[in-house]
């Protein structure tokens, strides 16, 4: 018995009715969109059906699919097949620095990110609409880094002593991938929302799930046709159960603060101190949205919340566990550290200023990023008309656009020894004359795409670095951590479609410092 037998003449008819206009619909798209590439060669199959076997090779392991391109096709442009129909990966420095230069107009950035994260319904059309909490990011919260530097700090103190326990005598072993998670999100809220909040444990637990559901459902949905994503869309999205949740903790905090302005007067608060944090940024950002009918909106400002966790939490996360993992890798590593971190803070004490002057730090977490941290594909753009790169390349209009990030940080022209983990590899750059800037962690460089490029870099960059390495530092100063004797070394990380993420299982061993 069959599934179609069981239901009646009519439903059966018409259910094979729609199967058969799928696939026709799929069949003539795929063929129009094919013709138009002819010109690009394929890594893979590049059959209209038999393409899916090398999508889904993609999907399981992205980075040896984008190797293969890149060594196929040197300088030049290939086309990989996805679920979603083709992605285009322009090779070599020339065509990805056209398309790092292109304009916004021709392949925008805007229209990748909301592709990819599927925003208008795992977040929210609003938010994605208007973007001003990315001002917020780029202007306010980045000026105050240094003024709530130690407010974020006190937090790192106090959340790895919550999750990381206590190993005073003996070496504990532990999976660190939910607690570096629990730290992160609750040292980056000390900033976005402050104290008594950011340690609320179901306000920590709802960031850091919407953080992982984005993810999660933005690549189910992509495996659909884009015509059913509405429907797929209302299905595997969590973002109207997340500003519920989200809203039973910011609405109290919001709506006081708003009325506290307007009773009182920003500058002009009882006790003489209106709180300097992302909700305040937030409020003096959206009143300049004077057209927009959702400004200062508590559902909007909560809705942006949640918005900056998940570009907080998932990408600082994923840094520091392979830098804790490099780390644990290469024990060694740790005195010159901590030799660094005790001369610079003896000297600036526990500041962002001091921050910046730890280089070699600063070399071993950018070296741990250009080793394993960046994903197949970067810097994805979508053409927003028919776009023609120099060599005479022509991408036709609505194609996802990209680097190959991986190899980009493994070219052997530009990296000495580019398999090898060097953690002073950007310290020696930084030391030759008129070098210092270029080789930071925190500045993109057409060989460094690990925060985008050009004007359109990561504007939360500058926090993210920051916290980081003041993470780092606390374990330098608090532990000797390590792998165990017959671990294999650095753990695999996970390549799955263009991305990258630390490996979810390996577990890290640590015993508290005992200072003489």
């Amino acid at each position: 018995m069959t599934f179609l037998s069981l239901l009646p003449t009519d439903i059966s008819t018409s259910f094979l009715s729609v199967v058969v206009l799928f696939l026709a619909y799929r069949y003539v798209n795929a063929y129009r969109v094919k013709a138009k590439l002819d010109g690009i060669p394929t890594v893979g199959h590049n059959g209209i059906f038999s393409s899916y076997i090398t999508a889904w090779q993609l999907l399981k392991d992205g980075r040896d699919v984008i190797e293969e391109g890149c060594r196929k096709y040197p300088n030049r442009a290939f086309k990989v097949p996805t679920m979603q129909g083709y992605h285009i990966v322009v090779n070599g420095p020339k065509l990805v620095d056209e398309l790092r230069r292109a304009n916004e107009d021709d392949l925008s950035i805007m229209a990748a990110m909301t592709d990819t994260l599927k925003a208008i319904y795992t977040i929210s059309p609003t938010v994605n609409e208007n973007p001003y909490h990315v001002d917020v990011i780029r202007t306010p919260l980045t000026r105050n880094i240094g003024a709530r530097f130690h407010e974020v700090q006190d937090e790192i103190r106090a959340a790895f002593k919550d999750n990381i326990p206590n190993a005073e005598d003996d070496w504990v072993e532990i999976s660190v991938v939910k607690p570096i998670r629990n730290i992160v999100v609750r040292a980056s809220n000390r900033l976005f929302v402050g104290l008594p909040l950011c340690r609320d444990p179901d306000y920590c637990d709802l960031n850091i799930s919407f953080t992982i559901s984005v993810v999660v459902n933005a690549t189910v949905i992509s495996l659909f046709p884009k015509f059913l994503h509405p429907i797929v869309g209302r299905i595997f999205t969590v973002g109207k159960s997340s500003l519920r949740r989200a809203l039973k903790h910011l609405r109290p905090v919001i709506e006081e603060r708003i009325r506290m302005d307007r009773e009182h007067g920003k500058d002009s608060y009882p006790d003489g101190n209106r709180p300097n944090d992302y909700i305040s940024w937030l409020i003096d950002t959206s009143e300049q949205m004077g057209e927009d009918w959702q400004r200062g909106s508590v559902e909007d400002l909560a809705l942006r919340v949640l918005a900056v966790n998940f570009a907080a939490v998932h990408t600082t996360s994923m840094a520091f566990t392979h830098a804790l993992y490099h780390l644990a890798a290469n024990p060694q590593l740790a005195q010159p550290l901590r030799d660094e971190l005790e001369a610079v803070t003896g000297k600036e004490g526990w500041s962002k200023v001091a921050m910046v002057q730890l280089k070699l730090m600063d070399s071993f977490l950018k070296e741990s990023q250009r080793h394993i941290g960046a994903g197949a594909i970067g810097v994805v753009r979508i053409t927003q008309k028919d776009f023609r790169f120099s060599d005479g390349t022509i991408v036709p209009a609505g194609l996802r656009v990209g680097i190959p990030t991986y190899q980009v940080h493994h070219q052997k022209d530009v990296y000495t020894s580019p398999e090898s983990f060097i953690p002073t590899r950007f310290f020696d750059l930084r030391a030759q004359e008129g070098e210092s800037v270029k080789h930071q962690f925190v500045t993109p460089t057409p060989d460094w795409v690990v925060f985008g490029s050009g004007k359109h870099a990561c504007p939360g960059r500058f926090f993210a670095v920051n916290e980081i390495k003041a993470m780092i530092a606390y374990v330098l100063l608090n532990y000797d951590v390590k792998f165990r004797d017959d671990a294999p070394g650095f753990p695999p990380s996970l390549f799955w479609g263009g991305n990258v993420a630390p490996n979810q299982s390996a577990k890290v061993m640590f015993r508290k410092r005992k200072v003489l």
